[in-house]
């Protein structure tokens, strides 16, 4: 019986000693990641009048601390709407956009998290109007404002996550709305 009992006694020091670098591997972790994006765009309000989805990819900057639940984000995204034809002209619209973010994230010790996003940005806009005749481009750079949620995966040296943003620009006469639904990775 003694024998018995300490043998469970070393199988549990064992089992705490060996969780004990999983643990700190949570606590642990780099409070900068890089990563990329990828995904489809959706044109909404007078956007999608003139423009039909489209694709979209970035590459971001992700700053927080592992067990904190507010973080920072930069995204850097290209935004490739799809061509749209409009009383005999085709259309094709383009945005670039630079936003800087505020994160809050929900269950900080699980594998999977849920998270708000949220914040301001810079956004280059491009139309090009082919007439069959000619053409014409007009650009313009505008601030903008964007909310979103989205799913963390937590996995070993890096995380993967889909998330839905919703982007309103500010641009003259009403604003210029799109939702990309996008997936990533960060390391």
């Amino acid at each position: 019986m003694k024998r018995m009992l300490q043998s469970v006694m070393a199988a549990g020091a064992l089992l705490v000693l060996g969780g004990a670098p999983l643990a700190a591997q949570a606590i642990v972790g780099s409070p900068i990641r890089f990563g990329i994006t990828g995904g489809a765009t959706f044109p909404v309000g007078n956007l999608s009048d003139v423009a039909k989805t489209g694709w979209n990819a970035g590459a971001l900057l992700d700053i927080g601390l592992p067990l904190v639940p507010i973080g920072f984000r930069v995204d850097g995204t290209w935004q490739q709407l799809g061509n749209k034809t409009v009383a005999g002209e085709e259309i094709k619209n383009r945005i670039i956009a630079g936003t800087v973010d505020a994160t809050y994230t929900f269950g900080s010790m699980l594998p999977t998290k849920f998270y708000l996003i949220g914040g301001v940005g810079l956004y280059n806009l491009k139309t090009d109007v082919n007439t069959g005749v000619g053409s014409a481009t007009d650009k313009e750079t505008k601030f903008g404002v964007n909310a979103g949620a989205g799913l963390r995966f937590q996995l070993t040296g890096f995380s993967t996550f889909v998330e839905a943003r919703w982007h309103d620009i500010f641009t003259k006469g009403s604003s210029t709305q799109m939702v990309p639904v996008s997936v990533g990775i960060t390391f």
